[in-house]
């Protein structure tokens, strides 16, 4: 709760959510005219968060366009929301840090990215685990419900109070893991990291992208079987044309991560 309740944590949330331009929300309020009184704000709102009485405001809801031409609905939160769910998630991505996300995860947290993903993909291509089970997962980013997400955490966070909180912000979005929330980064690895813990066999996962690394085909076959197991554990299943098991000469570890819109 102090990441939501102290000034110094909300100020340092308000000032990273700044750092990047975006539009206003449904209340038409910008970045310009909330740091005008920016601290007051920011106290009116703790106190807010403290007596249980905040609720997400209205959203407003835009179409965005990928670089492959994609257009998908994504959600624009007001401005103090937008400072709630970044306070939130500078809360939950030490906890995810240390007691959820695996090493060989990377994509969407601090110094890990595909360059990542890469070298681990070759150190165990190296070693001689050179058949690939390559599993993309099929609307990992998308779906899910508020208990769920409520229910993966709460093992991991105690606090009775920032639960109920959370909570309160998914219940604010159309679906936990709507484009354009600030708690997308956070949602996507905790239903993930929910199907990690079921894998025991040398993978590397670079967003929703598992490759798990073998010596032969019928390993690769057992690992695939194993991965699609797990996802199902979570609802989630493979993409079928993007996941394969592939043999050593089509798993260039530089082609494995590559992004396909």
């Amino acid at each position: 709760m102090p990441y939501l309740l102290d000034q110094p944590h909300l100020v340092r949330a308000a000032r990273t959510c700044m750092r990047r331009g975006a539009s206003p929300g449904a209340d038409g309020l910008t970045w310009g005219q909330y740091r005008n009184g920016m601290h007051a704000r920011l106290t009116a709102l703790a106190d807010r968060l403290r007596h249980r009485v905040w609720k997400p405001s209205p959203l407003r809801t835009v179409d965005l366009t990928t670089y492959t031409g994609k257009t998908f609905p994504a959600v624009i939160p007001t401005v103090e929301d937008r400072i709630v769910h970044r306070a939130m998630r500078a809360a939950l991505e030490p906890v995810l840090e240390r007691r959820m996300l695996a090493d060989w995860v990377s994509g969407y947290r601090p110094g890990r990215n595909r360059i990542t993903a890469v070298r681990q993909a070759t150190h165990h291509v190296n070693a001689g685990k050179r058949w690939v089970a390559d599993i993309d997962v099929a609307g990992a980013s998308e779906g899910g419900t508020a208990d769920q997400f409520v229910d993966w955490l709460a093992p991991h966070v105690a606090d009775g109070s920032f639960l109920a909180l959370f909570r309160t912000a998914l219940d604010g979005l159309p679906t936990p893991l709507a484009p354009g929330s600030g708690l997308w980064p956070v949602l996507f690895h905790l239903r993930l990291a929910h199907v990690d813990q079921h894998l025991n066999v040398p993978v590397v996962r670079f967003a929703d992208n598992y490759t798990a690394f073998t010596p032969d085909r019928d390993a690769a076959l057992t690992a695939y079987r194993q991965i699609t197991d797990a996802l199902a554990s979570t609802g989630l299943r493979p993409n079928t044309r993007k996941s394969a098991v592939r043999p050593p000469h089509l798993a260039n570890p530089e082609d494995l991560f590559l992004i396909d819109g």
